[in-house]
């Protein structure tokens, strides 16, 4: 039995030995970074809407190069100063072999002061409810647990619960909270001496969009292009000269990458439970009870100030028609794999809960086509609708990629530039066929009438009214999977995907008239046959 003991007694203090060895390992900290470069990714499940300016749903890839000075052996690198939105398991570090990291949540705030002290005695300011002076008195701190109670002379109490203006002083800092968010990595056994490392890491809380302002030619057959991109942050964390970049694209992201944002930390950090069964209702000297507590102060939002691109009309007509002379800084497009990476040349600040526009994409008459368009449906046919339409390709003046975003829409007219729709669009590569819907047409009319022919076949005739004094161009879309079967065409329908579509130039201040057939086929073993050859010219 006393071998045992003597075999215990040296078990543990081997196991307590690197424990204690790791616990006095030198601390080194790394106050700010010398360079860093910040790349936003998409939201992707955002789709076509506007950033959530409070709360943005994408993340960024920083990437941090500083310098430190490393004592030999095993010491304890704080970096000061990240993201407070950091992804603590998706850090890695270059340039000194890291053994394991830890993210201290740990901030400076009144939450973070109250629970450092509990048990120590600290200053209690209060107003005396009588004179209405302020007065100072020794309290100790009993417990942080949600809300704050104390022992003063005068009996235990549960601050907050008097209603009157009260506060807290404390001698000092503690050393373990800190005013900035912190990652901590402990590195291996290491030479030391001065070493330039690289952090990066995931941090959420951003996001990115494309805004496209183009300017229609008066014959609607061509545009001027120019494109922002729209960076989004709301981590508490500026990062000035950065190397910024956007991805466009999707990618896959795990829970793990997502879930630990660090944001409950933040809130909180921010305040104390003050609504919480207030109990004891003032002092235990006390007989009755106190005023009832206030209501608790709403997490801070975290409010954005967006960086507005203000333009006057005459610099968004250099800017738009002369854009290459008037714009000085241009995102440049990169490939990175699948993806398109579009890099801002010059040093930027990503400035902390805010926004910043940066011009990507410049070009000068793509040519494409105005193009009136309703869609056919049971109702008959849908309210006509504006569009134009391009093919992305060098041929056409554009062939680049356009990321997912927003197009808006003006048109020159005697009276200056004028504001004509908006637009929502999809990611879109090279080559492909570009649409972007933004107004609904006012000169141009579609009617239907319709009568019986048989049992189970109706005549259609559609009248298209142009009052423009131009002639248009005019497609009706009829699609393949709405249970009927089209016939009897006048004229011949064009094949697409999903659908028919009949293309007819309907002349200035004239009407064409289109004349069809429809049926509803038998059921054929449960299901409406449908036969795409059905919809053809006869």
């Amino acid at each position: 039995m006393r071998r045992l003991g003597l075999f215990r007694a040296l078990l543990i203090l081997l196991l307590w030995v690197p424990v204690a060895a790791r616990a006095q390992s030198p601390v080194v900290i790394s106050a700010a970074p010398d360079k860093v470069a910040v790349t936003l990714y998409r939201d992707p499940k955002r789709g076509e809407g506007d950033i959530d300016r409070d709360n943005p749903g994408s993340f960024a890839l920083v990437a941090e190069t500083r310098t430190v000075t490393l004592p030999p052996g095993v010491a304890v690198i704080r970096f000061e100063g990240v993201a407070s939105g950091i992804v603590p398991q998706s850090a890695i570090l270059f340039g000194t072999p890291p053994r394991e990291r830890n993210r201290d949540a740990a901030l400076l705030s009144q939450k973070g002061l109250v629970d450092a002290f509990t048990g120590q005695r600290v200053i209690l300011r209060r107003t005396d409810p009588a004179s209405g002076r302020t007065l100072e008195e020794s309290a100790t701190i009993r417990s942080a647990a949600d809300r704050l109670v104390v022992t003063t002379p005068r009996g235990v109490e549960a601050l907050y619960c008097s209603g009157l203006r009260q506060t807290l002083l404390y001698p000092e800092a503690p050393p373990t909270l800190s005013a900035k968010p912190v990652l901590s990595m402990t590195t291996r056994d290491q030479p030391g001496g001065s070493v330039t490392i690289t952090l990066a890491y995931i941090a959420t809380g951003f996001d990115w969009d494309a805004t496209y302002v183009a300017t229609l030619a008066s014959d609607g057959q061509s545009l001027d292009l120019l494109g922002w991109l729209t960076l989004a942050s709301a981590d508490e964390t500026s990062f000035a000269d950065a190397t910024a970049s956007a991805v466009a694209g999707r990618v896959n992201r795990s829970k793990d990458s997502r879930d630990d944002t660090g944001e409950n930390a933040r809130q909180e950090a921010q305040y104390l439970n003050r609504f919480s069964d207030c109990w004891p209702a003032g002092k235990t000297s006390d007989v009755g009870n106190g005023p009832p507590a206030p209501p608790p102060p709403p997490p801070m939002a975290i409010m954005m100030d967006a960086g507005e691109i203000v333009v006057t009309s005459q610099r968004r007509q250099e800017a738009v028609q002369s854009a290459p002379l008037a714009l000085s800084v241009v995102a440049k497009a990169e490939n990175l794999g699948d993806l398109k990476l579009y890099r801002i040349p010059v040093p930027v600040t990503v400035a902390a809960r805010s926004q910043k526009q940066v011009a990507f994409l410049v070009k000068d008459q793509v040519k494409g086509s105005l193009i009136y368009r309703s869609q056919m449906s049971w109702d008959g046919p849908g309210d006509p609708q504006m569009l134009f339409r391009f093919h992305n390709g060098k041929e056409e003046g554009m062939g680049d990629p356009l990321p997912a975003g927003r197009a808006i829409l003006y048109q020159d007219s005697p009276w200056g530039r004028m504001y004509v729709g908006e637009s929502m669009t999809g990611d879109k590569a090279v080559d492909e066929e570009v649409e972007w819907p933004f107004a609904r047409a006012s000169n141009l009319t579609v009617e239907e009438e319709k009568a019986k022919d048989g049992k189970d076949r109706l005549r259609h005739t559609v009248i298209v009214r142009n009052a423009n004094p131009f002639a248009v161009r005019f497609e009706m879309d009829f699609p393949l999977n709405d249970g009927r079967i089209f016939s009897g065409f006048g004229g011949r329908l064009t094949a697409e995907p999903g659908k028919r579509v009949w293309v007819m130039t309907v002349p200035a201040n004239g009407e064409v008239r289109l004349r069809f057939q429809s049926a509803v086929p038998e059921p054929a073993n449960g299901y409406h046959a449908q036969d795409e050859n059905a919809l053809r010219a006869d």
